[in-house]
């Protein structure tokens, strides 16, 4: 059976996730973003995160949590460019 995220966590839970994901970002300290999924994983019967040498699934979660926000920004910022465009033609 697939868990919707939805279904698990409201949504100010992720946003904590991704504020602190953007703190290991500046910081270099992850250990608050593995407590979070391992938690998560806890809370929902679900596999730890795997942390390896060759593997890291808390490095993972950074760097798509940041991506996911920078392609966010970018899709604000271009709407309201292409309302302010609009709006003087």
């Amino acid at each position: 059976m697939t868990l919707h995220p939805s279904s698990l966590y409201s949504p100010s839970d992720w946003a904590e996730l991704f504020v602190l994901c953007t703190k290991a970002k500046e910081t270099g300290n992850d250990s608050s973003v593995y407590v979070w999924l391992s938690e998560y994983s806890r809370v929902h019967d679900l596999p730890q995160p795997e942390e390896t040498e060759k593997w890291s699934d808390t490095k993972y979660v950074i760097k798509e949590a940041l991506m996911f926000l920078d392609k966010f920004a970018e899709n604000h910022t271009n709407d309201f460019e292409n309302r302010k465009d609009s709006q003087h033609v």
